[in-house]
């Protein structure tokens, strides 16, 4: 049985594709542009969850939060504004709504909150299945298998677990869904890329430091182990990690405590940890040299993510969910596949993994020529498809140059991260650019050493 969205916005555009989208994704949508139709659809057939936009023409989003929690069915309420403001995040949440979200926001967060929601509230079909898979978009036997995996991990009290696969493969995706599907759901799940830290800073922020443990600590700070008590704690790259922090990381995963940079006192932690590495793990010690003692104790259960080579048809799934995402967020009605686009699709190779495919399909809306249907020729030279011409004129030009130019930063970062199996320091070498440049350019497109 689907879950079921009413999506309540005075936008009629923003509320029809976000309708369309999360239709894509497997949900019931119903969508309304008032308070009066909204709550008139929710008694009529109530809904699991409520987007409500919360600057309606005829009441505020905020006073109806209490009234939709009042129906029998109890909707979660995820209050949408355009204005954001803290303050207002508080009172929504006051108000009873389960989250907040301010526009623009990515597809893939509402995914995720979602996801959250729906593992909050039960089983979403007979089949038992967790809504908290929702994310992970496939229908391989291979991704099957993975989805198993997933729950059977996340309902054990194992407390370390192994992610490894390929640059692009989805490995913070599975991580997400370990946690959503876990009985921590409740609780943070807090990410860190090892890649990105110098070792002193990285130490700092995973143990945290004491007031005057050096220069700038003016006052005590609690680290991320810390701050992730009750949660989980994602560990991307983790064998960028060195020598020092390998045995700091072992020493806590050991027992269970963590000594803050400058101080003497053993603080308790309770954090599932979850290490991900785009290196086959059998070469991970070997040829890297990571502490065996260490990958044993994080390779208590290891599971693998499938490339998307591997994945057969499911190209097509992720391309039709890449392509509702980025109408959604590029404003336009989404687009399907020509026969032309979905034969390159399943015969190229895809290197970069589902991350190459997501850019393909973003760059197809961002300078492809067609409007209805995304051709080959749209998807990029990368694929073996011949270069699109420029962007058409449906828009102004200078937006088309911005798009443009972003999306050829994106693929060049991400291009290069593949390059250097994720490792920023060496992409940064190989581009002939700072390591500080480099790494400004992934937090702005997003872009991590895995997907």
């Amino acid at each position: 049985m689907r879950r079921r969205i009413l999506v309540i916005d005075d936008e009629r555009n923003f509320r029809e594709f976000l309708g369309e989208a999360l239709e894509a994704e497997g949900y019931a949508v119903a969508t309304a542009g008032t308070a009066r139709v909204g709550l008139a659809l929710a008694m009529r057939q109530p809904p699991d969850v409520v987007l409500l936009d919360q600057n309606l023409p005829d009441r505020s989003g905020l006073e109806l939060v209490p009234e939709f929690r009042r129906l029998s069915a109890s909707p979660a309420v995820i209050v949408i504004t355009a204005y954001a403001a803290y303050p207002r995040a508080v009172e929504a949440i006051k108000a009873g709504a389960f989250h907040y979200l301010a526009k623009p926001f990515e597809f893939e967060e509402l995914l995720r909150t979602l996801a959250q929601v729906c593992s909050a509230r039960g089983p979403r079909d007979e089949a038992g299945e967790s809504p908290a898979l929702a994310s992970i978009v496939g229908e391989s036997p291979a991704i099957l298998a993975l989805k198993r995996q997933v729950v059977q991990v996340a309902r054990s009290p194992v407390d370390t677990v192994l992610v490894c696969g390929e640059s692009g493969t989805g490995k913070e995706l599975v991580a997400r869904a370990i946690h959503s599907a876990s009985d921590r759901a409740g609780a943070r799940m807090l990410s860190v890329n090892c890649a990105a830290f110098t070792d002193t800073l990285l130490t700092s922020e995973l143990f945290g430091h004491e007031r005057g443990a050096f220069t700038d600590a003016r006052e005590q700070k609690k680290g991320i182990f810390e701050a992730a008590a009750g949660g989980t704690l994602f560990l991307d790259e983790i064998g960028e990690l060195s020598a020092r922090d390998q045995a700091a990381l072992l020493r806590v995963l050991e027992q269970r405590t963590v000594i803050r940079v400058g101080g003497t006192e053993e603080v308790p932690v309770d954090v599932r940890v979850i290490a991900a590495t785009n290196r086959p793990p059998d070469r991970l010690v070997t040829e890297s040299g990571f502490r065996a003692d260490l990958f044993y104790r994080l390779n208590i259960v290891r599971l693998t993510v499938p490339p998307l080579r591997a994945r057969g048809d499911d190209v097509l799934l992720l391309a039709h969910h890449f392509s509702a995402a980025a109408a959604a967020r590029f404003g336009v009605p989404a687009r399907a596949f020509a026969p032309d686009a979905q034969e390159l699709l399943r015969r190229y190779a895809w290197p970069g993994n589902v991350r190459e495919l997501r850019n393909a399909v973003e760059r197809a809306y961002a300078i492809g020529t067609g409007t209805h249907q995304i051709a080959a020729a749209d998807l990029g030279t990368a694929t073996g498809a011949p270069e699109t011409g420029p962007a058409p004129p449906a828009i102004p030009f200078p937006e088309a140059k911005r798009r443009a130019i972003a999306d050829f930063e994106r693929q060049y970062v991400t291009t290069a991260l593949e390059r250097a199996a994720g490792n920023i320091s060496l992409a940064a070498r190989n581009s002939g650019i700072p390591r500080q440049v480099f790494q400004r350019l992934l937090r702005k497109h997003e872009v991590r050493p895995t997907y």
